[in-house]
């Protein structure tokens, strides 16, 4: 534990902008976040964002890009690894919000790494979770792999590209997803979301009208 608190130590102060990366894969599981994070004694959980990879995504360099996300929730940010020269990135990183208020927004910005100059804006999208939350409140159990749950359609409320679906994962209940980006001229980004309780949660409860 004392050689992950030092390199994360160590990282946040090669960042001004205090954007912190937590790969969920790689070091950071639920205790370690909890003995980091604290205070959780008003949280509902964690969510679990799969940054997979973006279609079609602006050019800000010469012929690409060197594309990275950032979520932001109230206080929280977070940042996945930089792909260079590539418009369409593969991340596959795992970042890790906790979450006390289901009704504060998530926001995920996509930049353009730049060396010598701040960071271009490639987009940005909304991440709604309600959708997940009310299967979560289901509390559906042993359903078959693979089964939907529940299907979200695109509209203008949110800023999805496809249908999203809320499916049955290994005894969980995953949504994938495909966002538009907007105020730019082109670019989706594909995620997956998955909810983890933790001891010492609140939780989300169960719908008692189900």
């Amino acid at each position: 534990m004392g050689r992950a608190r030092r390199s994360m130590n160590h990282s946040a102060t090669q960042r001004p902008a205090k954007i912190v990366t937590h790969h969920f894969s790689k070091w950071l599981n639920p205790e370690i976040f909890l003995e980091n994070f604290g205070h959780m004694e008003n949280t509902l959980g964690l969510l679990r964002i799969r940054v997979q990879r973006g279609i079609n995504l602006a050019v800000r360099d010469t012929r690409s890009s060197d594309p990275y996300v950032v979520i932001t929730m109230g206080n929280q940010r977070l940042k996945s690894r930089v792909i260079k020269k590539n418009c369409n990135p593969e991340w596959n990183d795992e970042l890790t919000l906790s979450i006390s208020d289901l009704d504060t927004p998530i926001t995920l910005t996509v930049y353009d790494k730049d060396t010598l100059t701040v960071d271009d804006k490639m987009g940005e999208a909304e991440i709604d979770i309600k959708p997940l939350i009310e299967c979560l409140r289901m509390g559906l159990e042993k359903l078959p792999n693979g089964c939907v749950v529940k299907r979200v359609q695109p509209n203008r409320t949110n800023c999805l590209a496809d249908e999203s679906s809320c499916v049955w994962n290994n005894g969980k209940i995953v949504q994938n997803m495909s966002l538009r980006l907007k105020n730019v001229e082109c670019g989706e980004v594909v995620l997956q979301l998955e909810w983890i309780d933790l001891p010492g949660c609140k939780g989300l409860g169960v719908d008692p009208m189900v």
